[in-house]
């Protein structure tokens, strides 16, 4: 049986918690129901949050770095930093659009920014998969790039 390190399986595992609360936040926002959908969307970046701070940002710190800078070039090593960049940013963006919802007095605001909801989306979507690719090559034999 293969041994699969915690912090990056447990990040893994939130990621995909993550993408389930986005598809349920789509839906309530299908359904019009704005407040369920920015509480579950909330409740997204706060998880997000704090896999960024406990597991990735350490593990990227102490193990990412190293590697790009021992292997420039390499497929995995650009892969990585495009996943930092595209995640930090996703971050942000959802940080800035859940804090300006709850600051909002009201919802107004919110639909003007639905073309910066949709490009964090598909920056997170890009940073997930790519993310993908970095579990699947680092902890399995499934991806060896």
């Amino acid at each position: 049986m293969a041994q699969y390190p915690l912090g990056p399986s447990v990040s893994l595992a939130a990621q995909l918690v993550i993408l389930g609360l986005i598809a349920l936040s789509m839906a309530f926002k299908g359904q019009k129901r704005f407040r369920a959908h920015g509480a579950s969307m909330s409740l997204a970046v706060i998880i997000h949050s704090i896999t960024i701070i406990a597991i990735m940002l350490p593990s990227f710190s102490a193990g990412i770095v190293p590697y790009i800078s021992e292997n420039p070039g390499n497929a995995i090593g650009l892969i990585s930093l495009f996943h930092g960049v595209t995640g930090l940013l996703a971050w942000v963006l959802g940080i800035w659009l859940v804090a300006s919802w709850h600051l909002s007095p009201s919802n107004e605001k919110c639909f003007k920014r639905g073309g910066a909801m949709r490009i964090t989306l598909v920056v997170w979507m890009v940073s997930l998969i790519l993310g993908i690719l970095m579990y699947l090559n680092f902890y399995t034999a499934f991806l060896p790039l």
